[in-house]
């Protein structure tokens, strides 16, 4: 079974058009999608739970007290059984019709697959050029300072071979796991795909000072952190599928 978590913040315009588009692309039948919500002020709750009627493979968690999308990731694949996992935004940004060649490349044998902004044929669209360039320089700087098989390690749209990987493989709550990942694991067997990464339409960012701070604290910590046994956390990680 193929699994896709979605962490979710007042997303009550984009989550009801995404998870029918995430089932038309992949079919009912073949999918779990968790919904990870960390207690939604607005409708999100009731669309998901008046979608679950529809689709039996849906679930929704409500985090009422923890927040951060590292978090809700480990949270959302604590309730995954088996097989390959993806992790997407909720805001259309990474559109669904990425999500099978994503698992295709997973079920290739890839560890890690990377939805890329940055490779040939991705792009960004509705960015103001200081954002793109500020996307441009942190990728660039952690080009220069850590050792990571992707064009895009700042990105939110990732699939993983196992759950076993995306629960230890990381230690942080905030926005950027997928750098932590790939630089505590430079073992790991990592592709690109190209994507366009469209900015929303509907809702508000959840981009600011704050997780530009988070970026920064992270890189720090990176530099000087012990790595785990990369070799034997890739064992356990193919175990389990």
């Amino acid at each position: 079974m193929r699994n896709v978590i979605i962490p979710t913040l007042n997303e009550e315009e984009n989550i009801e058009p995404l998870i029918h588009s995430i089932f038309q692309h992949l079919g009912s039948e073949e999918v779990n999608v968790i919904i990870v919500d960390d207690n939604s002020s607005d409708n999100t709750h009731s669309i998901v739970e008046k979608l679950t009627d529809e689709y039996a493979n849906l679930a929704m968690i409500v985090r009422i007290h923890e927040k951060g999308l590292g978090g809700a990731v480990r949270e959302g694949v604590s309730h995954v059984s088996s097989g390959p996992i993806v992790v997407m935004d909720a805001d259309f940004s990474h559109h669904p019709r990425y999500l099978p060649m994503i698992f295709d490349k997973l079920d290739a044998g890839y560890d890690v697959v990377v939805g890329s902004r940055h490779t040939e044929g991705g792009a960004i669209i509705g960015w103001s050029g200081d954002r793109i360039a500020m996307s441009l320089i942190a990728t660039r700087l952690v080009a220069m300072l850590f050792r990571v098989n992707t064009t895009d390690p700042m990105s939110g749209l990732m699939g993983c071979k196992s759950a076993q990987l995306l629960e230890t493989g990381f230690q942080s709550h905030g926005f950027k796991f997928l750098l932590e990942l790939l630089v505590r694991n430079p073992n790991l067997k990592v592709t690109d795909v190209p994507i366009v990464f469209q900015d929303r339409v509907h809702g508000s960012s959840k981009l600011g000072s704050q997780t530009i701070m988070q970026f920064l604290a992270l890189v720090f910590s990176l530099l000087f952190a012990r790595k785990p046994k990369h070799d034997g956390l890739r064992r356990q990680a193919n175990g389990r599928n």
